[in-house]
């Protein structure tokens, strides 16, 4: 079977290296071996998030694990809780903290407008907020909200903050122990690029204590962090069956970024980011998201005539490369590219190459700016700063 090129915002594709992991015979959860091994995935986690003053958290599930396990262990019903919309994602915190019983106040900000901290600053100075929550990367987009600022003003105001960070830790500049949030998560099928099926958090001693000292239970077996914090701070305690290979495969993948370099790493997805945009703005596309705010792991673009559903279909049916729809209302209206990861200047050629032919496959009128192949020429300058 031919290996398709996954663009799209996870997950994504994954090295040899990491895919053999998969591969070995199982062990067994208690086995010294995996006990070993995960207590290096912490180590791992630890660096990823550049996190030595919190704590760190690894657990089977989905990156909505992480979400809705921060959300249960540190809301406790009534606590006032705003969320900034910026999108599907933000929305789905807003989702998560009324289900878990918190007085949640919604900031929707327009479709490609980043989180204004002015706006977030003047609610949060109303006061009786208990957290704040606000995604980094909005994967439904393309946004990269600016978290430095939020959380400064959250914890101005003595306010917790949680941030969803899954579409860029390791790939977007994230440092946990200077940035100072609480709560930060991300997941492993993103840009660590390993396969779905493990959240990773770096929480705060503060956050910690709060909810260790909660008044009220955690309302969760499954989604409790205090209950977590046992087994990370000793593996061999028995909490649920861990997706044993899943995080084998993790351990792969985050010595894979340790090897390259968390500031390299960075740096190549910024580049590789620079080359799409100034690819994708050669051939008269328009961005979804605000310049100044755009993500160097995801990028939704409005495509002509709202052709999404055809243009998906001749990149995936012809060149085997995926794209991702719209979510939403957006849905038919934008396609989303995914690229983090081991993404390479041959991927970002591939990638450009096969949209620029599909544009002008169904729309004979596209206004490129430039000729055939132009996207990739204008491309090549950024790509050639990593040969």
């Amino acid at each position: 079977m031919e290996d398709e090129l996954l663009m799209i915002p996870g997950p994504t594709n994954i090295a040899h290296r990491v895919a053999e992991v998969m591969s070995r015979p199982q062990i067994g959860h208690k086995d010294p071996t995996f006990v070993e091994s995960f207590k290096e995935i912490l180590d791992l986690t630890r660096y990823i998030f550049v996190n030595y003053t919190g704590v760190p958290f690894v657990i089977s599930g989905s990156g909505t694990i992480g979400m809705e396990a921060s959300i249960a262990s540190l809301i406790e019903i009534g606590d006032k809780v705003l969320c900034a919309d910026t999108g599907y994602f933000g929305k789905r915190f807003v989702d998560l903290a009324t289900i878990h019983g918190a007085k949640v106040e919604a900031l929707h900000f327009d479709l490609g407008k980043h989180a204004d901290p002015k706006i977030i600053d003047e609610k949060l100075s109303e006061g009786g907020y208990k957290a704040v929550t606000v995604t980094h990367v909005e994967t439904s987009t393309g946004l990269v909200n600016p978290i430095k600022d939020i959380v400064k003003i959250a914890r101005k105001h003595g306010v917790y903050s949680i941030i969803d960070a899954v579409c860029s830790v390791g790939g977007c500049e994230l440092d946990f122990d200077k940035l100072g949030a609480d709560i930060v998560i991300t997941c492993s099928q993103k840009v660590i690029a390993a396969p779905p099926g493990a959240t990773l958090l770096a929480v705060s001693k503060r956050a910690m204590d709060a909810i260790e000292n909660r008044k009220t239970p955690i309302h969760s077996y499954y989604m409790n962090l205090a209950k977590w914090k046992t087994f990370m701070e000793n593996p061999k305690i028995y909490l649920a069956t861990p997706s044993i290979q899943v995080l084998l495969a993790l351990r792969e993948a985050l010595l894979m970024v340790k090897e390259e370099g968390l500031e390299n790493r960075v740096r190549r997805h910024k580049i590789i980011a620079d080359a799409i945009r100034a690819g994708l703005e050669a051939l008269n596309i328009k961005f979804v998201i605000e310049e100044g705010y755009r993500a160097d792991t995801v990028t939704g673009f409005y495509t002509p005539h709202d052709k999404a559903f055809d243009i998906h279909s001749i990149m995936r049916e012809r060149y085997k490369i995926y794209l991702a729809h719209g979510l939403g209302d957006l849905k038919g209206k934008i396609l989303r590219l995914g690229h983090f990861g081991n993404i390479t200047p041959r991927n970002t050629i591939a990638l450009l190459s096969a949209l620029e032919i599909s544009l002008k496959a169904v729309d004979t009128t596209t206004d490129a700016t430039v000729g055939i192949g132009g996207a990739v020429d204008i491309a090549i300058p950024y790509l050639e700063k990593l040969i």
